[in-house]
């Protein structure tokens, strides 16, 4: 019925899943034309550590590429330090850094850093 990410949000926020959709859709982001935006991968912490993030990345971006795309761009947490590290070893450069009050009480997280490659 849902897809496993939408599934696994509502495993975890329960009865507020819903109201947290609507506010994350509320920050939602803004698309460039020559830019493609990467929502987010995801890795199962058993295939961590093997090259799996790395190669995501890559075909990513040559699927930016093969669509004429100057470059790549992505939302990382302040929470998900490990992920930024990967993001950043693989020629992401930070952009800029949002606060996320007044929705910091409703997630996990402070603050979403803006990342972008050039392709």
């Amino acid at each position: 019925m849902f897809h496993r990410p939408v599934r696994d949000f509502f495993i975890e926020y329960r009865w507020s899943a819903p109201l947290r959709l609507i506010l994350l859709a509320m920050v939602e982001r803004a698309e460039e034309p020559d830019i493609l935006v990467m929502d987010g991968i995801a890795v199962s912490a058993a295939a961590r550590g093997h090259g799996v993030g790395t190669a995501l990345l890559g075909a990513i971006a040559e699927h930016a590429r093969s669509q004429g795309k100057k470059g790549v761009r992505l939302d990382v947490v302040d929470t998900n330090p490990r992920a930024r590290k990967l993001y950043e070893r693989e020629g992401f450069t930070a952009q800029k850094t949002i606060g996320t009050w007044p929705l910091s009480h409703l997630f996990p997280f402070r603050a979403i850093t803006r990342m972008l490659k050039p392709v």
